[in-house]
């Protein structure tokens, strides 16, 4: 059931990453959603813009997270909002969830396209399901990894999460460079047409890597796009 201009607290608020912030905010009366579904946060500018959930289905709270721009007057709005203030929220919206049926699923996130896949990982983690997920996380660099600390105690708790991470511009790193391509995925994940894939991140990003996937074979496919404002 899709519930409509809620007014909900802000509990929390976190640096997660360089220059991304997550807010996690009370959860209202009887609002359920699945993991991966996004809801809607309207402030005084302009109607509400779609977050994805990064908290599970089964917290006693919400949680979104966004980088924060300069140049957008509705993020600046938002970076100004304090513990204690309030929010309008309607949903949970989105064909974009895990569905409890699928047992080996991938993940491609780019940036803080990465959200829907926190949720959806805590929420496999806390009911201590054995779906099999191998996460491919393209950022800039470490500083800008959004949830990486969380992301490495999941796997580390989980053993069913497998997380992979490249980096783009990041001399430093030892780990993985570049951008996820075709060679990438045909390197790092097997089985790869028997997946569920999920891809979430810029329109751009999703475009690219719906059609890499097809031309791998795959068929099953969910994507989530973020757009910038």
């Amino acid at each position: 059931m899709i519930l409509e201009n809620l007014n909900v607290k802000i509990k929390e608020i976190k640096e997660v990453a360089e220059l991304t912030k997550s807010f996690v905010l009370e959860k209202p009366e009887n609002f359920v959603y699945e993991p991966g579904q996004h809801v809607f946060i309207e402030l005084s500018i302009d109607n509400g813009k779609p977050f994805s959930l990064a908290s599970s289905p089964h917290e006693d709270v919400l949680e979104f997270a966004t980088i924060i721009r300069d140049s957008s007057e509705w993020k600046q709005e938002l970076n100004d909002k304090q513990e204690g203030d309030e929010l309008i929220l309607s949903g949970p919206y989105g064909a974009f969830k895990y569905e409890d049926s699928e047992k080996d699923i991938s993940f491609i996130a780019g940036g803080i396209g990465i959200t829907p896949f926190i949720g959806i990982l805590r929420y496999l983690t806390e009911k201590e399901m054995d779906t099999k997920v191998v996460l491919l996380y393209s950022n800039k660099n470490r500083k800008r990894t959004a949830f990486r600390k969380e992301l490495d105690d999941l796997s580390e708790k989980n053993k069913n999460i497998n997380i992979i991470y490249t980096m783009t511009d990041d001399p430093e790193y030892e780990g993985n460079k570049g951008r996820i391509d075709k060679s990438f995925i045909k390197k790092h994940v097997e089985n790869i047409t028997n997946k569920v894939w999920y891809i979430a991140g810029p329109p751009f990003m999703v475009d690219s890597f719906k059609l890499v996937l097809k031309e791998l074979g795959v068929e099953k496919i969910k994507i989530d796009s973020f757009k910038g404002y």
